[in-house]
């Protein structure tokens, strides 16, 4: 995960305390938009890296993609009008608890920005390259930061 906010704890326990929840629909909505594409990210770099290859430039590109998806997905949760909402389905759903909208953007969006970084660097138009390992395995890295969050946010949501 990102760094912890100051007040990271207090928000889990605010959370917990209120009994702030995520509702089902919510949950299967972040699963499905963005549990598969953290999958195909993490299934193209364990490829390489079980490989001891780094990762070709038109596999990076896909990864970027997928990140822009799941920013779509952030932008959606974190929405603070209707009409930032990404997702028109989901204009009911979302109004997400402060608490949880600023654990979201912190570590959601610092992840995957880390990550588009990682791999904007590697394919610069100007100075492309394959990814090298070390920064396949920085990728993976955050890919777990991004689903053990999750894991923590579904704990602090679900058991209310």
């Amino acid at each position: 995960m990102a760094n912890p906010l100051p007040n990271e704890e207090e928000l889990y326990k605010k959370i917990k305390k209120e009994g702030i929840r995520l509702e089902p629909p919510i949950w299967d909505f972040i699963y499905q938009r963005m549990g598969d594409d953290l999958t195909a990210m993490n299934l193209i770099c364990q490829y390489y890296l079980s490989k001891r290859e780094p990762l070709p430039t038109v596999e990076a590109e896909k990864i970027l993609v997928y990140t822009r998806d799941i920013k779509n997905v952030i932008t959606t949760l974190t929405a603070t009008s209707q009409d930032k909402i990404l997702f028109p389905q989901f204009k009911e759903n979302i109004n997400l608890d402060p608490k949880i909208r600023e654990l979201i953007t912190h570590h959601l969006g610092n992840d995957v920005y880390v990550i588009n970084l990682i791999v904007g660097y590697n394919i610069d138009p100007s100075d492309s390259h394959p990814i090298p390992l070390e920064d396949i395995e920085k990728i993976l890295n955050r890919i777990r930061m991004i689903k053990e969050f999750l894991e923590k946010l579904r704990e602090a949501t679900l058991s209310n």
